[in-house]
């Protein structure tokens, strides 16, 4: 690789890179109910620990997008190296399920020209995911905080042996972040294109609109975890009674059940950024098509 490919290469992965740690930024910075935010640290949650998670991810999204191009493996040390930074800073790694959805996204936008194509790249990828992939998820999960572990049913995930993409269906049977990325980020769409609708008129409401959408649909996983299924239901049936563009007074006593309670819809608040991620992606996928373009991997086909 030349001086001048790799350093545009470079540039590409720290944009990308940029713009997905700062959707995590976007997302923490709306208020949603139960979830940690600017207005309200939350059992288990700061505010200030979502921020400097999504600081610490860049340099591994950028990682990620740089083994992307070059075809390297594995992809999830990257996680493990993001909570280890965090831990040497006294950081409580807020953004873990987050983190693990984006890598797949980061390492597929060198060969996608738009986010269409980058979502059937990272499915793709997904799909790949091996033995020594699980070994490093593993990993990260023995670093990551207690509240965010759980079982589910008779098998730990820290345990698993299996490819990492069988891990990952297995836990889709019960975690709605699972069944998101295992289902093409199928959610996460929704997230984008509720986004680009822009039905209740702002930024903020749309977010608020589409957590409200996927936590009325999709029962949270993390909620599932760690208080159980019917837990997880009685909260989406709550969410299922609020408008479409929900007020501020529902949004704040939906907060009040959600908090009195513990209950905090993790596993949602991912696929929310997630989603505002694609949204933003189609933006910065727009900008920089006409004037920055990597010469395709040999043997590779970017797909259009």
């Amino acid at each position: 690789m030349t001086g001048e490919l790799e350093d545009t290469l470079h540039q590409i992965c720290r944009e990308a890179s940029v713009v997905l740690s700062s959707s995590t930024v976007i997302e923490a910075s709306v208020f949603k109910p139960g979830n940690a935010s600017m207005y309200q640290n939350i059992r288990g949650v700061r505010y200030v620990d979502l921020l400097l998670s999504a600081l610490i991810s860049v340099d591994s999204y950028a990682q990620a997008c740089i083994r992307g191009y070059n075809s390297k493996r594995p992809i999830y040390d990257l996680l493990y190296s993001s909570i280890s930074t965090a831990k040497k800073m006294g950081i409580d790694f807020a953004i873990f399920g987050t983190a693990l959805a984006h890598l797949p996204l980061a390492y597929s936008i060198t060969l996608s020209a738009n986010v269409s194509t980058l979502i059937g790249k990272a499915s793709e990828v997904m799909r790949s995911l091996d033995e020594k992939e699980t070994e490093w998820f593993s990993k990260a999960l023995f670093l990551q905080t207690p509240s965010y572990l759980g079982r589910l049913e008779s098998m730990d995930f820290r345990e698993m042996k299996e490819r990492l993409w069988d891990v990952f269906l297995y836990s889709a049977r019960e975690d709605s972040l699972m069944r998101n990325i295992t289902n093409n980020y199928k959610y996460s769409i929704e997230v984008y294109e509720i986004l680009k609708e822009d039905k209740c008129n702002s930024l903020e409401k749309d977010v608020q609109s589409a957590f409200i959408r996927v936590l009325r649909e999709n029962p949270d996983g993390l909620i599932y975890r760690k208080y159980g299924g019917r837990a997880a239901l009685e909260v989406s049936a709550y969410a299922g009674r609020l408008h479409e563009c929900p007020t501020d007074a529902e949004l704040h006593e939906f907060n009040q059940y959600l908090t009195s309670k513990g209950y905090n819809p993790g596993s949602t608040a991912d696929i929310i950024a997630l989603g505002i991620s694609l949204y933003r992606l189609e933006q910065w996928y727009e900008k920089t098509r006409s004037s920055v373009r990597l010469p395709l991997p040999r043997g590779c086909s970017r797909l259009l």
